[in-house]
Parts: structure tokens; C-alpha cells; sequence
């Protein structure tokens, strides 16, 4: 099993968002853990990744050496890359 990590943006980002949103958002980078690639989408040109939740995104960069989900961003779709 994979263990997440936030940037100090990304935890930024939620702070600023309802309970809601932050609950989703969430739940939908937590689901990651058991199979991190199966929502995933290689960013062009990047090691990273993509991951789509309702209108935001979460940028994420899977570490499989240290078993580890480091999520480098999250925002609004139209803002986040």
C-alpha cells in the first residue's frame, strides 16, 4: 500500500475550499493507495501525473521505490497545469 504526502501548495489550496470539495478531493487521492496508477494520466513532457476530480486536479508524483503517492498540486482544472 502507497502513502500520501501533500506539498505545502496543495495543502494550501485546500484550506481555502469547503468542507465538502476538501472531503472529495480527499477521498478520490486517497483511493489511490491501493492502485495508484488505475486513474492516473501521464502528464506530456513531465514524471508526473494527473488525476481528475470534478473540476479540479490533483498533480501527483508516484514514487514506487518508496511506495509513496507525493501530490505536487491541486487546483482548478483551467488553472492547475
Amino acid at each position: 500500500m502507497y502513502s500520501i504526502e501533500f506539498s505545502n501548495e496543495s495543502k494550501k489550496f485546500l484550506r481555502k475550499l469547503d468542507k465538502h470539495d476538501v472531503d472529495i478531493i480527499l477521498n478520490k487521492v486517497y483511493s489511490l493507495r491501493e492502485n495508484p496508477f488505475r486513474n492516473l494520466k501521464r502528464l506530456h513532457g513531465e514524471k508526473l501525473w494527473r488525476l481528475r476530480i470534478g473540476d479540479y486536479r490533483a498533480i501527483v508524483d508516484v514514487l514506487v521505490s518508496n511506495n509513496k503517492i507525493f501530490v505536487v498540486r491541486i487546483g482548478k482544472r483551467s488553472r492547475v497545469y
